[in-house]
């Protein structure tokens, strides 16, 4: 009797262990994300008013969600989890150093698997003159840090037509610039090339102003392939643009300069650090042009500056006129690819 009772007792104790476990294996499983969207600003409320870049995404993909607490966020970052599709959106702030810590906290969490996860990169941007147009979308093949190097000022230079204000540094090689996966950047646009985009009379016109020779094929937005220069501030003229032009030239960027933006090499460069940069996807949509337009000052372009919601001064000819369609055009391209990995085609 007594052999039988420690052999019931044995067996019932191991049966607790298994069951202890297998609970703990069940507890220490974590959420697989299949994707992050990283925009990098919201105007206002999350839904229901004027978009900025997450808000369309958020009510596609993770609407009701509430604020994911991420160890080490900065006070800049929001991240919002749907565990039910596997869709996160991170809210990183404006510029290169909340992009890189706030993406750097969530891949660090621990919270989620990421072992599988690819990155996208929406926003907005301003556009290569000589390239673009309001609205585009521009799917990147590069980015290149703006700031990185050495910048001269030809001001007290008697040669006063000196453009180029910008000489590389070997020093900063390793991080200075990024291509993205050329595979997988070719998978994408051929999703989105022929993605319907939307324009307005007044964006028309500004170009069609601005740029009298172009054709009305040129005028029209569209998805592009293109090197975005990222830097920590707003710029425009033609020192500017002669100098984006100049850094993509000198890494031998596989397209075009066509974006300026805030983000990007820093998000490409963070990836890289977790073993994830073949997995990012960036995508911008133009809102300005890199060259003053008639009418343009840098008192009226930022003098004062009141918010997204609010337009610019009538006799700037470049208005946010074309920044909400614009944000569609970046959702209705991003969709797709966001879609796409959700249905996990983009890895096949």
């Amino acid at each position: 009797m007594k052999g039988k009772t420690k052999r019931f007792l044995s067996f019932f104790i191991l049966l607790l262990c298994v069951m202890a476990i297998s609970s703990c294996s069940s507890a220490d499983k974590k959420t697989a994300l299949k994707v992050i969207i990283v925009s990098k600003f919201e105007i206002e409320e999350m839904s229901g008013d004027f978009p900025g870049e997450a808000q369309l995404f958020y009510k596609e993909y993770c609407d009701g969600c509430m604020e994911t607490e991420i160890p080490h966020m900065p006070p800049t970052g929001q991240f919002y989890v749907n565990e039910k599709n596997g869709a996160g959106i991170l809210i990183t702030g404006s510029g290169k150093t909340a992009a890189g810590l706030s993406l750097s906290a969530v891949l660090s969490s621990g919270l989620y698997d990421f072992s599988d996860t690819y990155i996208i990169s929406v926003g907005c941007g301003g556009g290569n003159a000589e390239y673009c147009t309001l609205g585009d979308v521009i799917l990147e093949t590069a980015a290149c840090d703006y700031d990185l190097g050495h910048h001269v000022d030809t001001h007290e230079k008697s040669e006063s037509n000196d453009r180029i204000m910008w000489f590389p540094d070997d020093s900063f090689k390793d991080y200075e610039c990024r291509f993205f996966n050329d595979g997988l950047c070719e998978k994408v646009f051929q999703l989105i090339k022929d993605c319907p985009l939307r324009t307005t009379e007044e964006a028309k016109a500004v170009i069609k102003e601005n740029f009298p020779d172009r054709d009305e094929a040129d005028i029209l937005p569209a998805v592009k392939k293109g090197t975005a220069l990222t830097g920590d501030n707003f710029w425009k003229g033609i020192y500017g643009h002669e100098t984006a032009k100049y850094i993509a030239n000198h890494y031998e960027c596989p397209d075009p300069y066509a974006v300026t933006e805030m983000e990007d090499v820093a998000i490409a460069n963070t990836a890289a650090c977790y073993d994830m940069a073949d997995r990012v996807i960036a995508l911008r949509a133009i809102v300005n042009m890199d060259l003053f337009l008639k009418g343009e000052t840098p008192e009226s372009t930022w003098g004062e500056y009141d918010g997204y919601n609010n337009k610019v001064k009538e006799e700037n000819s470049e208005t946010l006129d074309i920044f909400e369609p614009a944000m569609h055009n970046l959702f209705d391209a991003g969709s797709i690819i966001i879609d796409s990995i959700l249905e996990g085609n983009i890895g096949e």
